[in-house]
């Protein structure tokens, strides 16, 4: 039948798109689930290291110690406020118990996704208006985001990646759904939507610009709307400016900056143009939408040439195809185009913290899943029925192998945390209210009190101590610190002069990727 009947290509073919629909939301929402319900596995496979400082965080405001780290011991601003104050909200309703308010950041995390999904649908219904395959474009790109095992981890490490990924499709959405010169209350109501953003994460603060330069934009061709779109630019971008303040003036007052120390310390990994070679790596993921590239390749500069090739080629269909762009298209490819420019320039060029890349990019990621989506049609419209069956079908089996493989080994691995070993040795041999110190505390930090971090992440003192270049004086001369323990590399710390006349080995495990050095006892 499916030979000479057209109608029967069609039918198969929206037969097997409802069918690829429903498995993927179906991985998507219980591939975050089903880890939740056994008690390792909830605290070993989606918290990070850094998930874990800002439940350590949380956890603190909620028992009335203040935004701070180490048992309270340690004011810090090293985080994104807004997410932060949800997990204390979360802490409160359960008196501080660690794994009750890890489960509440997780269950918080999966709904954020549900409804980020939900808003890329709405989205691309929005921008897809006017095409007749405009609800599928948008359907497509919403449960492949959902489904994909490239973003799934940074939407559940019980950080703020996954709000911002919400509130950068929220942003998205109220400025594309309408064209013109807005009201003084939509105006208003946008300004906050983005101070929210810049709550959510700071790096939003590109989002804004974006969202300002694309407002101002039609000005260029409609010169009598110039001034009240500038108006209402400045309305906006002082609305936004106005809710951010708190943090802002918080950062100043108590830290002497308006960025977070966090920031700052992550700043000293880098170096100019220390990043460029890893951000077409992650664009390409996320365009690729559910395709991982394995990091023991990532480095290789075939790999990082392929994946740069496969974005330009991306942004060279979209300006030969520009013409065809409907309008709330354009203003998208715009706002995306000008956000995505700052977060290359700023994290490609001058910030550190590579291994951060996927996270940093995660907003972008609903986007290239509208991309990957409006590709896949565009082929799929330029093919003959028989060819379309054919690689429909094939292509909805390998999209499924593919996720269905990576999830796999996603939760295989999930009962292993990479910093546990450090907890359970802590936890065997160090007394609660012996201070220990590390490079990595987060994970450490969330179930030993008294930990004090040296990276500077969240540690002023540490901070400074860096840029001082005196981190082993300050473990020695400035901390009560009786342990240093961490990965393997924690034993390279002897090279430091103070440190090894101060502190000895007691555990050197490479298979277990551990190293525990001690104070030497006062002759």
């Amino acid at each position: 039948m499916l030979a000479t009947d057209p109608e029967c290509y069609t039918r198969f073919v929206a037969g097997l798109f409802k069918a690829l629909l429903s498995l993927l939301c179906v991985f998507g929402i219980g591939a975050r689930l089903v880890p939740l319900l056994d008690a390792t596995r909830r605290m070993a496979q989606w918290p990070t290291e850094d998930g874990y400082f800002m439940l350590t965080m949380g956890r603190n405001v909620a028992l009335g110690r203040g935004l701070s780290v180490a048992g309270g011991e340690m004011p810090t601003n090293g985080t994104q406020p807004l997410t932060t104050l949800i997990w204390a909200l979360g802490y409160a309703t359960v008196d501080g118990d660690r794994e009750s308010g890890v489960l509440i950041a997780l269950v918080l995390q999966w709904i954020a996704a549900m409804l980020t999904a939900f808003a890329i649908y709405r989205l691309g219904k929005t921008i897809f208006a006017e095409r007749s395959d405009g609800s599928n474009r948008a359907a497509l790109a919403a449960a492949v985001w959902l489904a994909s095992p490239v973003v799934m981890p940074h939407t559940m490490n019980c950080l703020e990646t996954g709000f911002n990924g919400l509130i950068a499709v929220l942003v998205a959405h109220t400025y594309v759904s309408k064209d013109g010169l807005w009201s003084w209350k939509r105006t208003l109501g946008f300004g906050a939507l983005l101070g929210v953003a810049f709550w959510v994460r700071n790096d939003s603060a590109f989002l804004i610009a974006a969202a300002c330069l694309g407002y101002l934009l039609p000005a260029l061709r409609t010169p009598e709307e110039r001034t009240p779109r500038f108006l209402r630019v400045l309305v906006f971008g002082a609305t936004s400016v106005a809710v951010a303040s708190p943090w802002l003036v918080y950062n100043y007052v108590n830290f002497d900056h308006i960025m977070p120390v966090s920031g700052r310390a992550e700043a000293l990994t880098g170096h100019f143009g220390g990043n460029l070679a890893g951000v077409p790596i992650v664009l390409a993921e996320y365009l690729m939408a559910f395709v991982p590239i394995p990091h023991s390749v990532s480095d290789s500069t075939v790999v990082v040439l392929g994946a740069a090739a496969l974005i330009f080629a991306a942004l060279a269909v979209l300006i030969v195809r520009r013409r065809e762009l409907h309008v709330p298209e354009r203003r998208l490819a715009f706002l995306v185009g000008v956000y995505l420019l700052g977060m290359a320039a700023f994290y490609g060029l001058y910030f550190g913290a590579a291994w951060f890349l996927p996270r940093y990019f995660l907003p972008l990621s609903p986007f290239l899943a509208l991309a990957f989506s409006s590709v896949v049609f565009l082929v799929l419209g330029r093919l003959a029925d028989r060819l379309r069956s054919i690689l429909a079908l094939g292509g909805a089996v390998a999209m499924l192998g593919i996720i269905a493989f990576v999830g796999y080994r996603q939760y295989r691995g999930g009962t292993q945390h990479m910093h546990f070993q450090v907890v359970a040795w802590v936890e065997e041999n160090v007394p609660e209210e012996t201070w220990i110190g590390a490079i990595q505390t987060g994970t450490l930090g969330f179930f030993h009190d008294r930990t004090i971090n040296l990276d500077g992440k969240v540690n002023i003192a540490a901070y400074e101590a860096l840029v001082a270049g005196r981190e082993g004086e300050y473990v020695v001369e400035d901390t009560e610190i009786q342990y240093l323990a961490d990965w393997i590399g924690m034993r390279d710390w002897l090279t430091k002069p103070v440190i090894a006349a101060n502190f000895e080995v007691v555990v050197e495990d490479e298979d277990a990727n551990l190293a525990v050095l001690r104070r030497r006892t006062p002759q």
